[in-house]
């Protein structure tokens, strides 16, 4: 908690007229995106010298672009300045596909065991990846066209996940308190790192991908080294 306040201290947040329900943000990308109860996403820019979102003109807080093509509360949501996308899912529904100016790509319909959407990111080589919460979790990996890549019924509740710069890795966290890294092509196992002390609720990792950080429950910040080219070479 005290980390976490550290780190915002000095950032402008601005007001919004809506309900946002859950926020992903891409700051070296100057962007942010925000899902929201009645079924929409918004994309903001974001100022990094003001340290606040900014609108169209530099100044008034408003978003560049409001996605639409969900039924219900948008459950969560990842966006890509590289790739120019936003991936976003709600319950019962399909993933979408947006382009960061608005025009719907693609919906990617899902197994009907896939029901409750808990978190969705998007890889370099615009690979989606999915997790879903119902029953013990499901992990899967969808291509941009929507072609189910793989998937794997999970034993242990996963709370945060992450991919490696590369997009060959999946990292993922939870309830049975260890990091868990993941192969993107099979979503096996390949490593697995010192449990921590309490479920994890975060993880990040440091821009030269050196260092795993993970945010503890209990508020502890746990710091692991790792080296990717090892393990793709193991």
């Amino acid at each position: 908690k005290q980390w976490y306040q550290r780190r915002v201290r000095g950032i402008s947040v601005t007001s919004v007229n809506m309900s946002i329900y859950v926020p992903h943000t891409r700051i070296a990308d100057g962007i942010v995106a925000t899902g929201s109860r009645d079924a929409t996403v918004c994309v903001w820019d974001w100022n990094g010298r003001a340290r606040q979102i900014t609108g169209v003109d530099g100044r008034h807080a408003a978003p560049r672009s409001i996605l639409t093509g969900h039924n219900g509360q948008v459950e969560c949501v990842c966006v890509s300045g590289e790739q120019g996308v936003v991936v976003s899912a709600a319950k019962d529904t399909p993933i979408l596909l947006h382009r960061l100016t608005g025009e719907l790509i693609r919906k990617i319909r899902v197994p009907s065991t896939f029901s409750v959407p808990g978190h969705v990111l998007v890889t370099r080589r615009c690979e989606i990846v999915a997790h879903y919460t119902n029953n013990s979790g499901y992990l899967a990996v969808f291509s941009s066209s929507g072609d189910l890549l793989t998937s794997q019924e999970l034993q242990e509740q996963v709370l945060t996940m992450i991919t490696d710069q590369e997009g060959d890795f999946l990292v993922t966290g939870g309830f049975n308190l260890t990091p868990t890294i993941r192969s993107i092509k099979s979503l096996s196992p390949v490593l697995r790192l010192s449990p921590c002390q309490s479920a994890l609720n975060c993880l990040a990792l440091t821009e030269d991908q050196r260092f795993l950080i993970t945010g503890l429950v209990n508020g502890t910040v746990n710091v692991y080294p790792v080296d990717f080219r090892r393990i793709v070479n193991a």
